[in-house]
């Protein structure tokens, strides 16, 4: 089985300035391991073959940095010039169009300080698509999903498309790690990505082409919970903090 990723790096960071005035957010460290290096030894670990990074804001910076390998894992470049008017729906469909000859596709977002163990139990799961989640606690906050009796995602719902009467009850917060299989990518995911093709829904973050896919098929995405496993998404200075108690000195991806 080829496995391969998509690393979503193009993002400028604003949230947290200073440090990504002239260092690529995915580059910030975490007790002296970089968010992109965390994730590559993770993926290399599950036997990722191939990550293609989508870059936009300070690209060399990241080029350089990682490189053309990763241990023996070859790492592809793909450049989203219009970084600073789009967002993640636009640079997935610039990554996956990149993709050749795979079955199961890893996506990361390029914030997420995680465990080893999640991309392992993701690695396990027979489903073949899934979606890494974590059940709300008041610590969580951004997009939440609902799930149904089968741990199917049925909706997806980002944190500015909250309805009035909006509440956390079993809701399920999404670690923005995910497992798609070809057929669900040729077949669903790119079909509605190729459709977000006019400025304004380039915009759009993920999570939108997300909610369009559940709410017309409410058995294609697996929800697969975190289980207590570590993990923390770095928007901003106070998270990076967070980060690193988490994970307290701790090298992710170490044995």
């Amino acid at each position: 089985m080829s496995q391969k990723a998509v690393f979503l790096a193009a993002g400028m960071g604003t949230r947290l300035l200073p440090l990504t005035e002239n260092t690529h957010k995915c580059l910030t460290e975490v007790n002296n391991v970089p968010i992109v290096i965390n994730a590559l030894s993770n993926l290399h670990s599950v036997g990722v073959t191939e990550t293609v990074m989508v870059v936009g804001y300070l690209a060399d910076n990241v080029k350089k940095t990682i490189g053309d390998m990763y241990e023996n894992m070859n790492i592809a470049y793909v450049e989203n010039n219009l970084y600073k008017d789009t967002n993640t729906s636009y640079s997935l469909r610039l990554g996956l169009e990149k993709l050749k000859e795979y079955d199961t596709v890893y996506i990361l977002e390029g914030d997420v300080f995680f465990e080893k163990s999640i991309l392992e139990k993701l690695y396990l799961n027979s489903c073949p698509n899934i979606s890494v989640l974590e059940p709300y606690n008041e610590s969580l906050d951004g997009t939440f999903v609902t799930i149904n009796d089968n741990s199917y995602i049925t909706d997806w719902i980002h944190k500015n498309d909250r309805a009035k009467d909006f509440t956390f009850d079993n809701k399920y917060k999404t670690v923005n790690i995910h497992k798609f299989s070809k057929e669900f990518i040729e077949n669903t995911l790119l079909p509605v990505l190729n459709k977000m093709n006019n400025r304004e829904e380039q915009r759009n973050p993920l999570e939108k082409a997300m909610k369009i896919i559940v709410n017309q098929n409410s058995h294609i995405i697996y929800g697969m919970n975190t289980d207590g496993a570590k993990w923390v998404e770095i928007d901003d200075i106070n998270d990076l903090k967070l980060a690193k108690k988490v994970f307290g000195g701790e090298i992710s991806g170490e044995n």
